[in-house]
């Protein structure tokens, strides 16, 4: 059952925000989608649920998707150095990196001991850096080189850094450019098909995308930021697309059989690597209700987001918002979504 019309209209009003759009998983199947609000405020252009969102680190969960495919078809060791097969660009050796190289797994967990935690994006129109002259700190980049700055595999260290990293090493190993992969190995199979990862948006894609806004309600300057960070923050999707791919994730867990991960796989994904809330590219929430959730949040300027999905019991709620203060309004939506769909015990 849809959230009131009325409600979800109140609730973005006395919140200021532009617009919030979501999806909703059932059983291991889309149940429905609903939005509210504007793409933009200015020109009043209508939210629709195919209307493309930025989902920030939401990229991460399906940059982990692909790197565990490329494992399964033995093109990556997650265990490996990542040295071993980075050939455009190498991480920079030092004190932490002589005790214990930097994998694959330590990239997807945030054990990789690497810096800059997120990478603030450009203005829309503004020059923009190659990922290797972001890697390497050069003039255009905004933050610092990457670099092994703490001990390797000791703690966990929130690093869209070590996604940048993790997107030239796919790139080495199998000679395509990351947005190119992804499109064939995840989204193409998923029909993801308002997944995009293109920084900047081209303009055939403009027409019905939604701007970020800031905290006043006025547009970001250039309606968006660009990521060029695909693996970790480049990302623009819609909220069923999102549901399409847990739903996959979801249905194999169930069903023990291969969909776009092999079960194993999903299993391993979904285990905690050191610290009990996160897995391979995926916060786990243990504390939620009965069983565990899994999923991520994101956030660039202008934008907000929320993946979460039970590992078992086939349900979910993929939510996107453009503005910089929705955070209250995707509390309030995941916890009525929770209440009308009956998830036992759940409460963000």
């Amino acid at each position: 059952m849809s959230l009131s019309t009325t409600e979800l209209k109140n609730l973005i009003d006395q919140h200021a925000v532009t617009g919030v759009s979501f999806a909703v998983l059932r059983d291991f199947s889309f149940e429905y989608a609903q939005c509210m609000g504007f793409a933009n405020k200015n020109d009043q252009t209508q939210l629709w649920p195919d209307t493309i969102f930025q989902g920030a680190s939401l990229s991460k969960t399906i940059a982990t998707t692909l790197t565990l495919k490329l494992s399964e078809k033995g093109l990556i060791d997650l265990d490996e150095p990542v040295n071993r097969k980075l050939k455009s660009w190498k991480l920079p050796e030092n004190e932490w990196t002589k005790e214990k190289s930097v994998t694959a797994r330590h990239l997807l967990s945030h054990f990789s001991g690497i810096n800059v935690p997120t990478y603030r994006g450009y203005f829309n129109g503004e020059t923009v850096p190659a990922l290797k002259d972001i890697l390497e700190g050069n003039k255009l980049s905004y933050e610092p080189a990457i670099e092994v700055t703490e001990p390797v595999d000791e703690q966990f260290i929130y690093s869209t850094g070590a996604f940048a990293v993790l997107e030239v090493l796919l790139e080495d190993i199998t000679g395509e450019n990351f947005d190119t992969l992804i499109y064939h190995e995840i989204l193409q199979p998923l029909d993801m098909s308002r997944t995009f990862f293109y920084q900047p948006l081209p303009p055939e894609l403009q027409s019905n995308c939604a701007s970020g806004h800031r905290y006043d309600g006025e547009p970001v300057a250039g309606n968006w930021f660009v990521y060029p960070t695909l693996a970790g923050s480049g990302i623009w999707t819609t909220p069923t697309d999102l549901a399409k791919f847990a739903a996959d994730l979801q249905r194999t867990i169930k069903t023990n059989t291969a969909g776009i991960l092999k079960p194993e796989t999903i299993k391993e994904m979904l285990t905690a690597y050191s610290e009990p809330f996160f897995g391979l590219g995926f916060a786990l929430y243990q504390d939620k209700g009965p069983g565990m959730y899994f999923g991520h949040t994101g956030n660039t300027e202008g934008f907000r987001a929320m993946f979460i999905a039970h590992a078992t019991n086939g349900c979910g709620a993929f939510i996107i918002a453009n503005s910089d203060n929705a955070d209250p309004v995707i509390k309030e939506v995941i916890n009525q979504i929770a209440a009308t769909e009956n998830w036992e015990g759940f409460i963000w």
